[in-house]
Formats: structure tokens, C-alpha cells, sequence
């Protein structure tokens, strides 16, 4: 990291400890960490779609009139 970077974080983590105080920081940080976990997941399943979706479409050019009855 750069100098004097990891004394600006902390500096920060005190000032809003203070201001905001201890449970309500826990809370956004809860918050935070649920957020981005859906987050990620939906880009996990946004991938997953695209593959399968791909898959679809290979399965229909190797056999379009079997794909159809489905």
C-alpha cells in the first residue's frame, strides 16, 4: 500500500465509530456484506443462464425437431 494509508483507515474506522457509534456500524456492515453477497450470487447465476441458455441453443442446432418437443 502507499505510506501513510493504513493510518488514514484507521483514522477513518475511529471517526465513524464515534459519529455513528457501534451497532449501527455492525448493522451497515451486515448491511454491506448481505448486499454484496447477493450480489455476487446473481452474478453467479446471471453466468449460469448464459451457459445454459448456450447449451439450449447448441442441443437445438444438433437436433432441432427433437428440441421442439420438448
Amino acid at each position: 500500500m502507499f505510506p501513510g494509508v493504513f493510518e488514514i483507515l484507521l483514522i477513518l474506522g475511529v471517526l465513524a465509530l464515534v459519529v455513528i457509534g457501534p451497532r449501527r456500524i455492525a448493522n451497515m456492515g451486515r448491511s454491506l456484506g448481505r448486499g454484496v453477497y447477493d450480489f455476487i450470487d446473481e452474478i453467479g447465476n446471471t453466468k449460469r443462464d448464459e451457459e445454459l441458455s448456450e447449451y439450449d441453443r447448441d442441443q437445438e442446432e444438433l437436433d432441432p425437431e427433437e428440441h421442439r418437443k420438448e
